[in-house]
């Protein structure tokens, strides 16, 4: 595995960081109410081959922000999600391990089934005589794979993309894996230092049900979705001193 120097957006990243980041995440969006809809639908397993499972999908795309997946057009993405699933499913079966634990390899094999999926038929609409096709797209294929493999797979936006040099193409998909995945690293070795394991930090922030990668997702959200720009550790200081 390649270890490369953590992207600048990174440097000075810190667990209260993370932990002010999830927190106001939750202050911002209502995301993580509709991610628990979807985790009580499929019970935490999604099997695309099972219908109402994508349509469970679906609806949680579509409260993510993937409106042009509306609700009329949602048999032509079910379709195309359930044939993607038929044909790019083994290339998840070994993505079960968290995102830090994956090798180069198996981050080009995700890049892959992301790329099988972003370009296919999302929706169709008629304008006069022509019928016009709206793909997936790099968002909604990011999201669908971090809920099928959220210990290891992460969802992305537009800001995202921008913020980290990203063109949607399967290569930048991987490219963004491995910037998460080296953060990861540095977030373990933080836990470490405060004396518990990147597993645990879930709990440690009072989150427990959430992925470390949901939060570092939430954490990126945050800062760069939102554009919200953290506190320093000496301001959080003097307020907790108030």
């Amino acid at each position: 595995m390649e270890r490369r120097s953590l992207d600048p957006h990174f440097e000075r990243v810190t667990l209260s960081d993370v932990a002010l980041a999830c927190l106001m995440f939750d202050s911002l969006t209502t995301y993580n109410r509709s991610l628990d809809v979807l985790n009580v639908e499929t019970g935490s397993q999604i099997d695309l081959a099972i219908r109402e499972r994508r349509t469970s999908l679906l609806r949680w795309l579509n409260a993510w922000g993937c409106r042009h997946l509306s609700i009329k057009q949602h048999d032509v993405a079910s379709d195309s999600i359930r044939d993607w699933y038929k044909d790019e499913d083994w290339r998840l079966t070994s993505l079960i391990r968290p995102l830090w634990q994956l090798e180069d390899h198996e981050l080009a094999q995700a890049a892959a089934a992301y790329g099988s999926l972003k370009d296919r038929d999302g929706a169709r609409r008629m304008h006069g005589d022509h019928q016009q096709v709206t793909h997936i797209g790099f968002t909604a294929a990011s999201k669908i794979l971090f809920a099928l493999r959220p210990e290891s797979l992460v969802p992305w936006d537009d800001a995202m993309r921008r913020e980290f040099g990203c063109d949607g193409s399967p290569e930048s998909y991987e490219k963004f894996l491995g910037i998460v995945r080296d953060l990861t690293h540095e977030i373990a070795a933080l836990c470490q230092n405060n004396g518990f394991a990147i597993e645990s930090l879930p709990q440690e922030l009072g989150r427990s049900g959430r992925t470390v990668v949901a939060l570092l997702n939430e954490y990126i959200w945050v800062t760069v979705s939102a554009a919200c720009k953290l506190p320093p550790q000496q301001t959080l200081a003097r307020w907790a001193a108030w």
